[in-house]
């Protein structure tokens, strides 16, 4: 068996039977009718990826391909980028390219083949904003296709790609960029960090420096600090349980989504006091609700009681279901 342990951010035991590293477009057709029926596991940055079983009898695959390419039409940029690139290095390139639309996505961790799957998003922007197109590899017609945007269903850290996980693999991802700024801010934390650092509002770089700021304040870094990230998703509801929570708790945050209200989870953690709180190596972190951090001494069964006692406390007090973020490889047990 291969220990992939470190190449998972939350540092749960994982092995695998068989690993494969694919490094070009031309190695995944060869390569995947080769595979058969075998059981297998896409792993790239290991950010966004929950093991509770340790042993994987199957392939893991690691899309590993690298691939930049750039065509400008009048001020659109469309930027072609393997699947094998860090998220985090694409922003920052294309920002010094002087390609805007991402400086508010800025220090996600992970890597490109991720972001349309999980419609990563941050800040009032989300991957959905500016994917153009994705080519993927279809195991089940064992060719390589490409979708469309309007084809991939986006939806709140939602796609297609996570409804049928075992059938498609990203290979690239084209992202239509701008060379004109269009500064979104609208998110307080981000207007309100700007204004401290004494930055430029309408300019994307700055933009991106008061993101990383604020993640950096807020958030681990999972190569120092296991985590995931967010554990849990923002609960979307109807305008009337939003406001009957609203007159409940009036400090409770709310944000539109369309015919929807979306709710801060981290909010409703932490005004419940589980900042902190902590089953074996699992902790709440004491920053940001959302994450939960493991000390490096963490167990499978530690991380599902501390979900389980997030999540009944939620519904208890406000009535609602916290729905778990993060891909997994086994059960969460969740009822």
């Amino acid at each position: 068996m291969f220990d992939l342990t470190q190449l998972t951010t939350l540092k749960l035991p994982f092995y695998a039977a068989s690993v494969l590293k694919l490094s070009s477009i031309d190695n995944v057709c060869v390569s995947m009718p080769e595979l058969g029926t075998a059981p297998r596991l896409i792993l790239g940055g290991g950010s966004n990826l929950v093991v509770l079983e340790p042993e994987f009898d199957g392939v893991v695959l690691r899309p590993e391909i690298k691939f930049f390419e750039v065509k400008e039409i009048g001020t659109d940029i469309f930027l072609e980028v393997g699947a094998g690139h860090q998220w985090h290095e694409t922003v920052m390139q294309s920002l010094e390219h002087g390609w805007f639309g991402l400086e508010n996505l800025a220090l996600i961790p992970g890597w490109m083949g991720a972001a349309p799957v999980q419609n990563i998003g941050a800040y009032g922007v989300e991957l959905k904003d500016h994917c153009h197109r994705v080519k993927l590899y279809d195991f089940a017609e064992q060719a390589v296709i490409e979708l469309d945007a309007s084809e991939l269903n986006f939806g709140y850290r939602h796609s297609v790609l996570k409804e049928t996980p075992e059938r498609f693999l990203v290979l690239t991802v084209t992202l239509r960029l701008s060379t004109e700024p269009n500064p979104r801010i609208g998110y307080g934390a981000v207007a309100d960090e700007i204004d401290r650092k004494g930055l430029s509002p309408s300019n994307p770089r700055d933009i991106a420096k008061a993101v990383m700021s604020i993640r950096q304040s807020k958030l681990p870094d999972p190569s120092v600090v296991p985590n995931v990230g967010s554990f849990f998703k923002n609960p979307m509801v109807g305008k009337e349980i939003a406001e009957r929570l609203k007159a409940n708790f009036p400090q409770m945050p709310t944000y539109p989504a369309g015919s929807q209200t979306k709710l801060a989870a981290a909010w409703l953690i932490d005004h419940l006091g589980l900042k902190g709180y902590k089953v074996g190596g699992f902790s709440v972190h004491d920053r940001q609700a959302l994450v939960l951090t493991n000390d490096g001494t963490g167990n499978a069964d530690d991380l599902r009681e501390i979900v389980a006692l997030i999540r009944s406390s939620i519904k208890a007090t406000f009535g609602l279901s916290l729905a778990v973020e993060p891909s997994r490889l086994g059960e969460l047990k969740l009822t």
